[in-house]
């Protein structure tokens, strides 16, 4: 958004970015309001609602398996509304809105110089390019932590650009403040702190300056990765079961029930080649065509722009995070997008205009907009869905869990959606706000440690609730996991209650028929 080396005034960049946004926010949000509802978002939703509505914190007084600075981001904003999808998946749309935003402008100010007509060509291509890619269009929108963790890493990659571009300590603070925030919301971006570190000691022209912005970066990385420390010293336990531990017991358990996936190296490679490059092929070949043009007319006198090296040494580092989680899902790759799309843009920029094959990459980028949006454009499609709010996915869903309203009026719920009786204003267990992910675990995780970290086990379950009933059981989400508690509703002579069709919810017998 804000290009320093340019020199352009922030006034534009921040018109540009104003005048992005506005064109782009309807099509995002049309992804964020028709997209279908991931168990996935459960958790998230269930642990901002627990720091929001009884005041827990994440690892130390319920299972989480991410960095927690979504869930306070969450909480913070369920005290200004009750409709917790509606307002969770509105936080992703507007952080999925502002990245595109951030390309778009920081797209106009690369070449501005070279004509409004060029720099305008330029911004409209790549908005749409990053629109129409799969991972795009098909994870943006959703309640998690993908949007928010790349838009804070996206702008401390463009904040710390600048501070080498000014010989700033300031830059680095808050180009440090910004990374430490995105791992807070996504641990996955912590291989990033290698090429931020490296790319001072690299680019920056003065070396005697590059120990006080090492310094200054590594104050901004403390202070923005706060929240997780103190988490850390308060309940370490937990936090590293959540982040780190609960990853390798859900390998165990995948490769216990049969479902490898991408477990190792070769199967996730060929999972990126398939399920990414191969989908993702205007990108790619654009992002090719302008590295491999920079490369070309690059001189040991003339090298391309410190921030297109900066890109190269980065890319492994987010491809080294996207690969981490197991197994991997087309979401992981998410940053690879905007990544590679700022890897094009100051590449291209490093081609002069009078070269020759300066228009030819404009033609070549103009054809993987043209074919991917081809690829794309059905994904904007749910028009009539989107004009009738009624039918937007929040919004039924927050009606669909409202009506457990009308057979329970208060208490604890157990379920491994807890996403249903929360937006009706209803209880859950923390044990479970992680959904169905801490309950299949927990058999592989050893007793004493599962009470350690707060999980409760198939052989702990009546015990927890003989000490606390739930008023109701809801069953049918995740029926391959619900064994145990459905056992239990039937030994203590719950009744069923259809829910939602294909659901059932169990509430105790009335006391005259027990």
């Amino acid at each position: 958004m804000i290009h320093a080396a340019k020199g352009r005034p922030i006034r534009q960049s921040l018109t540009v970015f104003l005048i992005v946004c506005t064109v782009v926010l309807p099509l995002v949000l049309m992804l964020g309001m028709t997209k279908h509802f991931t168990h996935d978002e459960h958790q998230h939703i269930a642990a901002g609602a627990l720091v929001s509505r009884e005041g827990l914190l994440p690892y130390r007084d319920f299972p989480h398996f991410h960095t927690p600075y979504l869930a306070f981001i969450y909480g913070i904003l369920f005290k200004a509304s009750d409709h917790l999808l509606l307002t969770a998946r509105l936080f992703s749309v507007f952080c999925a809105t502002a990245i595109v935003g951030v390309l778009g402008s920081l797209a106009y100010g690369l070449f501005r110089d070279r004509g409004k007509w060029i720099a305008t060509s330029v911004g409209a291509g790549t908005v749409l390019l990053c629109l129409t890619t799969t991972v795009f269009r098909e994870t943006t929108g959703h309640a998690w932590n993908h949007e928010p963790g790349l838009f804070f890493a996206l702008i401390a990659f463009l904040t710390h650009t600048t501070g080498i571009a000014r010989q700033k300590s300031g830059w680095f603070i808050a180009s440090g403040v910004l990374l430490g925030v995105a791992v807070g919301l996504r641990l996955t971006f912590a291989p990033l702190v290698a090429p931020f570190g490296l790319a001072m000691i690299l680019y920056a022209p003065r070396p005697r300056w590059r120990p006080r912005a090492l310094l200054c970066f590594a104050g901004g990385l403390l202070l923005g990765m706060s929240g997780l420390l103190y988490l850390f010293v308060i309940a370490p336990e937990q936090t590293i079961f959540g982040n780190f531990e609960f990853p390798q017991i859900n390998v165990i358990y995948r490769f216990s029930t049969g479902n490898p996936r991408t477990m190792t190296l070769v199967t996730k490679l060929r999972y990126f080649w398939h399920e990414t490059l191969f989908r993702e092929i205007p990108l790619v070949t654009m992002s090719l065509l302008s590295m491999v043009a920079a490369a070309c007319i690059g001189t040991a006198s003339h090298r391309p722009r410190f921030e297109t090296r900066f890109l190269l040494i980065s890319l492994p580092f987010v491809l080294l995070g996207c690969f981490a989680p197991s197994p991997l899902y087309p979401q992981y790759f998410y940053p690879l997008a905007p990544f590679l799309l700022l890897a094009t843009l100051y590449s291209l920029a490093f081609v002069s205009a009078e070269w020759v094959w300066f228009r030819r990459l404009l033609v070549a980028g103009a054809i993987c907009v043209v074919v991917s949006i081809g690829q794309g454009r059905r994904a904007y499609g749910q028009f009539r869905q989107f004009a009738s709010v009624s039918q937007w996915t929040p919004i039924k869903m927050h009606r669909e869990g409202r009506e457990l309203r009308a057979h329970i009026s208060g208490g604890r719920v157990f379920t491994l959606a807890p996403l249903y009786p929360l937006e009706a204003g209803l209880s859950i267990y923390p044990p479970f706000a992680t959904g169905p992910f801490a309950w299949r675990v927990a058999p592989y995780v050893e007793p004493e440690k599962a009470a350690r970290v707060g999980m409760v086990t198939p052989a702990t379950l009546s015990a927890v609730f003989d000490a606390d009933p739930p008023v109701a059981i809801l069953l049918g989400f995740e029926p391959e996991h619900e064994l145990h508690p459905q056992h239990y509703a039937e030994s203590r002579g719950y009744v069923a209650i259809r829910y939602l069709d294909k659901n059932e919810f169990w509430v105790p017998a009335p006391s005259g028929n027990k």
